[in-house]
């Protein structure tokens, strides 16, 4: 073989070895990653909708509301207001917290004006 021909076979060796390697492994790696993430979420949601139908047979639910039925949005509502109230809440704690604090210190009264008739 002629050295001409070991420099086209090398060449075209070289050429090969690019495609495969090394930014392509990463994609490669990438992709089984991502394909790998894909599967596991549909088996968790699999898995899910195995139980959402358990306690549908349980609770004898016939039908599952959609956003337009009047008791969906009556729950978003509910949902809405349990929210409001949680933040309420921790509101109203914060603030006997902070009583407890200034009353451990002798200081709860500092925040009332006087009124001097």
């Amino acid at each position: 073989m002629s050295a001409e021909c070991n420099r086209r076979a090398l060449k075209t060796a070289e050429d090969a070895w690019n495609v495969i390697t090394p930014q392509s492994i990463g994609q490669r790696d990438m992709t089984t990653s991502m394909e790998t993430a894909r599967r596991h979420a549909q088996e968790i949601e699999r898995k899910d909708l195995l139980i959402v139908h358990d306690l549908e047979k349980k609770l004898n639910i016939t039908r599952r509301w959609k956003p337009e039925d009047q008791e969906w949005k009556e729950t978003a509502i509910m949902v809405g207001k349990r929210r409001y109230q949680r933040c309420l809440d921790s509101l109203e704690g914060l603030i006997v917290a902070r009583m407890f604090e200034l009353t451990k210190m002798n200081m709860s009264q500092t925040g009332e004006c006087l009124v001097l008739y």
